[in-house]
């Protein structure tokens, strides 16, 4: 796999580290990981996640920094898993969990060399036919999307929002219906018009980014983006029978509003990191999507 591996270590019997195996090495980048490995050798006894759980606790309260813990099992599948538990206990211990087990087709893994393939499979020959590179390439991707999990759950309870060129795949129209209700607030030529889409798109991307690294983060700001979502179109109904209300100030105060409402979520769920970008840019996102419209009637 292009990998340089420093060191592999055996546990030693009758520790309970919560691995049997440790494998140190050299990622892509040149940063050192160690993936941790608990082996399960089960031919007819039924595999627990219960059991896997216990290793991984063992395991967290170590003195090891895991890059990675993975359960192998060539012949049982994992049972009973509870993936509520395995999904806070990961967020929280900071390190992602894989199981190589046969519904995984582990079974090809184990065929990249035949002599173990056949006393691991008690068979006399290795009789699978698969593309060895392409086997190769695939367990790769598993290592590499593994560190990448790694390096999401470092940073799990931070919000960090990147300046960036990229855009989020969208409907055109949302850009449109922002700048029309910008129009409102902001002459043609003020500099800030193209920054605050800039500071949406921005948000977007960051969002859209956590599908795969970082799911649970991800639809907690979505569940939240949809209560306020409540709250912008109550306060732009009050906002239109209210004459004496200007657009500049209700465009204000909403971020007043928002402010408020973001520092909870902060708090609620431990977060830190960017307010101030996700501020604007949940904001520009709600107008965007029209709930929140600072014009009089949806009128400039």
């Amino acid at each position: 796999m292009g990998f340089l591996v420093l060191q592999v270590r055996k546990q030693d019997s009758g520790d309970q580290n919560g691995f049997d195996i440790s494998v140190l090495f050299l990622d892509d980048d040149e940063q050192e990981r160690e993936f941790f490995i608990e082996c399960k050798y089960y031919t007819t006894a039924k595999l627990d996640w219960a059991d896997i759980f216990n290793k991984q606790l063992q395991l967290e309260a170590s003195s090891h920094n895991p890059t990675a813990f993975i359960a192998l099992s060539p012949l049982r599948d994992l049972s009973n898993i509870d993936h509520n538990i395995q999904s806070k206990v990961t967020r929280q211990f900071k390190y992602p969990v894989d199981f190589w087990t046969p519904d995984k087709e582990i079974e090809k893994l184990f065929a990249l060399d035949t002599d173990v393939y056949k006393k691991v499979f008690d068979k006399t020959t290795c009789d699978i036919s698969f593309d060895r590179e392409t086997e190769i390439k695939r367990i790769k991707a598993i290592v590499n999307n593994l560190i990448q999990k790694k390096e999401t759950l470092r940073f799990a309870d931070i919000i960090s929002i990147q300046d960036t060129d990229s855009d989020p795949i969208e409907n055109p129209k949302l850009k449109t219906t922002l700048d029309e209700k910008l129009n409102s607030v902001l002459s043609d030529d003020d500099e800030h018009r193209i920054r605050y889409h800039r500071l949406r798109a921005n948000y977007k991307v960051f969002v859209d980014g956590l599908t795969d690294l970082n799911p649970s983060l991800r639809s907690n700001i979505l569940n939240w983006e949809s209560n306020l979502r409540l709250k912008a179109d109550r306060l732009t109904n009050n906002f239109n029978i209210d004459d004496t209300y200007t657009p500049s100030k209700f465009f204000h105060d909403f971020f007043h509003e928002a402010e408020k409402e973001i520092l909870t979520f902060y708090k609620d769920f431990e977060l830190k990191g960017d307010k101030e970008k996700f501020l604007h840019g949940v904001v520009f996102e709600l107008a965007a999507q029209c709930p929140l419209d600072w014009r009089k009637n949806g009128t400039v």
